[in-house]
């Protein structure tokens, strides 16, 4: 048996029971529907204690007999160098890695590498596209949770949709609980699903083969989108926005390579909107709220827009709303 530990990017982190034959089903579930062998090369920068590591990496090794190198490095022109010196077929990435490839000059030949992977954190279309444009070759979004593996996976790759996750996996049975709402969380069904948090079980989310993640999601006619948490949504005054609403307008903005929006407390409205971007030199905060008050409904528009060198995220890439909205409480 084996306890694996949620993220805790978005509430604190808990243990999920998980039995071998579980991890065995989530590898097979994997590779099967990623159509990974033992002729390919795994290459390894995630973290392997992380669940997207041990389910893509390492029981692949250890169940099916797919070889995988351990790179040491973390910073990206490193890790692209190794890519391409190993001969590596497929590499299980984050979108922050995809991003720092896209932008790279005098990039190397990757004349082996058939599969690119990401998953941890939403991959903006803009990275998408850049990277599909400079190295010939599409990423396939991976959507999955600590709780019970794999979801959903983008096996066309399809880059014109923001938050799209694709089909669901090989074994994977999906139940939209609000099916007439525009976005609803999901119930998963499936061989890999945990048995149950520990020590402090909670039945409806997770329990009898079924999970419930916080997403919220919508159908399209190229599979899932994610739009949402439900911890994520910003009360303003009683209108319920959605952050990544917001994210996608701002970067529509020409020079806005990455947004990050949260609420935080107002006496006024409850909760109000603000915005962190990482932007090119020409953005200035009156030129972004002018853009989103043009394009966006009043309680979207944000109170303020913050312009940082970096957004901080974890080793997975996930930008932590919580983290951010205590950081600019008071500004």
């Amino acid at each position: 048996a084996l306890l694996k530990l949620t993220s805790g990017t978005t509430a604190a982190p808990r243990a999920v029971r998980f039995r071998s034959e579980q991890l065995l089903a989530d590898c097979n579930q994997i590779c099967e529907t990623m159509g990974i062998s033992d002729v390919d090369l795994n290459f390894g920068v995630i973290p392997i204690s992380h669940s997207y590591g041990f389910s893509n990496l390492l029981t692949p090794l250890i169940a099916r007999g797919v070889p995988m190198v351990l790179s040491r490095e973390r910073m990206p022109r490193a890790v692209l160098m190794d890519l391409a010196r190993t001969n590596t077929t497929v590499f299980p990435g984050m979108p922050v890695f995809y991003q720092a490839f896209s932008e790279m000059e005098n990039i190397p030949a990757l004349p082996k590498l058939r599969l690119c992977i990401s998953a941890g954190a939403p991959l903006a279309l803009a990275v998408g596209r850049q990277f599909q444009d400079k190295f010939n070759r599409p990423i396939h979004s991976f959507y999955g949770a600590s709780e019970c593996g794999g979801i959903c996976y983008d096996r066309n790759a399809f880059p014109a949709v923001p938050g799209l996750v694709g089909q669901p996996m090989r074994g994977v049975d999906l139940e939209i609980i609000d099916p007439m709402a525009s976005a609803s969380q999901i119930r998963v069904r499936s061989a890999v699903v945990g048995d149950g948090y520990f020590p402090e079980s909670d039945k409806e989310k997770l329990s009898g083969g079924f999970f419930v993640p916080d997403d919220l999601l919508t159908k399209t006619e190229n599979g899932l989108r994610i739009v949402g948490r439900i911890s994520d949504v910003i009360n303003v005054a009683g209108k319920k926005v959605n952050p990544m609403e917001v994210e996608a307008h701002l970067l529509r903005f020409r020079g806005v390579r990455q947004a990050a929006v949260f609420g935080r407390a107002s006496a006024l409205r409850n909760e109000e909107v603000v915005a962190c971007v990482v932007a090119s030199p020409a953005v200035d905060e009156a030129g972004l709220l002018d853009f989103c008050r043009r394009g966006l409904s009043g309680w979207q528009v944000p109170k303020r827009v913050f312009i940082v060198d970096a957004i901080p995220a974890n080793e997975r890439g996930k930008i932590s709303r919580r983290e951010l909205a205590r950081r600019f409480a008071a500004s």
